[in-house]
């Protein structure tokens, strides 16, 4: 995933997600990108799903991912037309 804010853009990607007392804490593979922790409290989580719950984007999402990475996955996925030649 990308993670772009006034500070930094860099690429997220999930290497370990640890418990902690108050929730989680998701680790990013430090040897891709910048070492970064999330730590997610409950609170949070009940937001991120009560979000996540109420919003069609999302729910659309959730329910067509799978098909789109199957796709990919069995060649059916978008490719880059090859470059023309001069």
């Amino acid at each position: 995933m990308k993670v772009v804010s006034k500070l930094v853009e860099l690429d997220f990607e999930i290497s370990r997600i640890e418990r902690t007392a108050n929730g989680i804490v998701i680790l990013n593979d430090p040897g891709k990108a910048m070492a970064t922790k999330v730590h997610v409290s409950a609170e949070d989580a009940v937001s991120i799903a009560r979000v996540v719950l109420t919003s069609p984007a999302a729910l659309f999402f959730m329910v067509s991912f799978p098909f789109s990475v199957l796709r990919r996955k069995l060649g059916g996925g978008k490719k880059t037309p090859p470059a023309k030649k001069r």
